[in-house]
């Protein structure tokens, strides 16, 4: 028997090793999409496309091939430390019942603990294959949609390449089943490998069972269990189908939806009849699945809140993914306007990112949940980068300070847009620098109507050119000032 906490952790070491994976495959694209140059109609470009495409397959199955082998023997320690786990926990119960414990694995529990690590080895060696066509796929469109964006006119170069890059990020490494059905990596990785572990220990527990002479088990509990599952957590289970008990197919064993389905951390254990006594009363059962978490002034089960903090998490690797990707653009842009661009990109996206962190904290404090740092984390998010993000949101978030400054014509800053401080921040401005430009500047242009119909009025200083929503007081963005535009309105070089 397995606790579900230990399911939690098993895969953590292995989560990382794809993570970075995740991310080598994802940085790949970005630096192909940066080397596509003007995108042209003509046959040679698109021919590129096509080779780069390829260039994009082949490197991803070189990064799979050169983690293969640490992929291979991280899952093998982990099938033998949830065996030797899974049985030490069961010579727990036999133990306490006065039956003799299992000192070394039979024939049949080792064949069964093989069996469980080469099928799993080989489901994920296939799954991750099907990465390098994913990929690909996920290049082509993106340069597709580039294209489009450029040739219809509704975007520029610029802001096609970066939406390009945006939306790889997004979408991240995937795999592909047989079905056709997609998942994220790192999805299919956990759900692979802990689906793998499970029905592997359950036999295990089986064998076990049958050696110390009893039919019945009794299968674990926990709170946060899906619907369909709570249903029979805590019941014990006769093996053979005996009245009075649960069959192995009232509790869905053998179905990816059932007990040792698809991502199920619940175990069994050997269960001694007149002996042994329940684990989980029928009260205490009632609780676990009972709506008594409150978040936000609503109640609400423990599994709906589990699957509240799972969204909060996949949203945070997910921007941690894009962080990664938008400093990967920076890294190698030579474009000096694309890679401000960029920079403004990251920017923001660390002001977001230390946001949802917030609010996944506010999330654990107010449930009582704990956190669980394996599903936020991403290999490529080093403390390098983490520390060149956190900086990123304390600069931009500076210029908040802006609220409450009157201009030099008398309209009063109420709030700052969020894109505001991360532009002013790659654009290498201060507060100063724009607060200077709104009470003091060289030139005060006229309202203008953007293509959405909201005003502006922008404010020419010395070194930043904001501009102002004078309806709302919103500081909507910002741009360094140009040596020429300086010398025109007299300011100092």
């Amino acid at each position: 028997m397995l606790s579900p906490d230990y399911y939690d952790k098993c895969t953590k070491q292995l989560i990382e090793l794809f993570s970075e994976l995740d991310n080598a495959i994802i940085s790949d694209i970005t630096r192909r999409l940066l080397k596509n140059g003007e995108m042209t109609e003509t046959a040679i470009w698109q021919a590129k496309q096509l080779q780069e495409a390829g260039m994009v397959y082949e490197d991803v199955l070189a990064e799979i091939s050169a983690r293969s082998g640490q992929s291979q023997e991280e899952i093998k320690r982990i099938f033998e430390e949830a065996g030797v786990t899974a049985t030490r926990n069961d010579n727990a119960f036999a133990k306490a019942a006065g039956f003799k414990e299992i000192r070394t694995f039979s024939k049949a529990a080792l064949q069964t603990l093989n069996a469980g690590y080469v099928k799993c080895a080989g489901d994920m060696s296939n799954l991750t294959l099907t990465t390098a066509n994913t990929s690909q796929q996920l290049y082509i469109s993106a340069v597709n949609n580039a294209y489009m964006q450029i040739m219809s006119g509704a975007f520029d170069y610029n802001t096609a390449i970066r939406n390009a890059v945006r939306s790889a990020a997004a979408e991240g490494a995937e795999v592909m089943y047989p079905s056709g059905h997609i998942d994220k990596l790192d999805v299919a990785v956990r759900r692979s490998v802990l689906t793998g572990v499970g029905q592997t220990c359950r036999q295990l527990s089986e064998i076990n069972a049958q050696e110390m002479g009893t039919d019945l088990m009794e299968i674990t509990a926990h709170s946060g269990a899906r619907p369909s599952h709570a249903e029979w957590q805590g019941q014990v289970v006769s093996l053979s189908g005996r009245k009075g008990y649960l069959s192995k197919s009232d509790i869905g064993y053998g179905t990816g939806d059932g007990f040792g389905g698809w991502n199920c951390r619940h175990d069994w254990y050997p269960f001694f009849e007149g002996i042994s006594t329940r684990a989980y009363t029928d009260e205490r059962l009632k609780e676990l699945n009972a709506k008594n978490s409150e978040y936000n002034g609503e109640m609400y089960s423990e599994y709906e809140i589990s699957q509240m903090q799972r969204k909060m998490e996949r949203d945070i690797r997910s921007r941690k993914r894009e962080i990664a990707a938008y400093k990967a653009a920076i890294d190698c842009e030579t474009n000096n306007k694309l890679k401000t661009d960029f920079e403004t990109d990251f920017n923001l996206s660390s002001v977001k990112l230390k946001r949802q962190e917030k609010e996944l904290a506010d999330f654990l404090k107010e449930t009582g949940n704990m956190p669980d740092s394996s599903r936020v984390w991403n290999n490529g998010f080093d403390k390098s980068l983490s520390q060149k993000a956190v900086w990123a949101n304390k600069k931009s978030l500076e210029f908040q300070n802006l609220i409450g400054t009157v201009t030099s014509n008398g309209y009063t800053v109420t709030s700052v847009s969020d894109h505001f401080g991360p532009r002013a921040v790659a654009r290498n401005l201060s507060v100063e620098d724009v607060r200077n430009a709104l009470t003091n500047p060289l030139h005060t242009g006229k309202i203008k109507l953007d293509s959405k119909g909201r005003k502006s009025i922008e404010f020419i200083g010395n070194k930043a050119r904001p501009q102002l929503n004078p309806e709302t007081g919103t500081l909507a963005t910002v741009w360094e000032t140009g040596s020429k535009t300086r010398k025109k309105y007299g300011g100092v070089p």
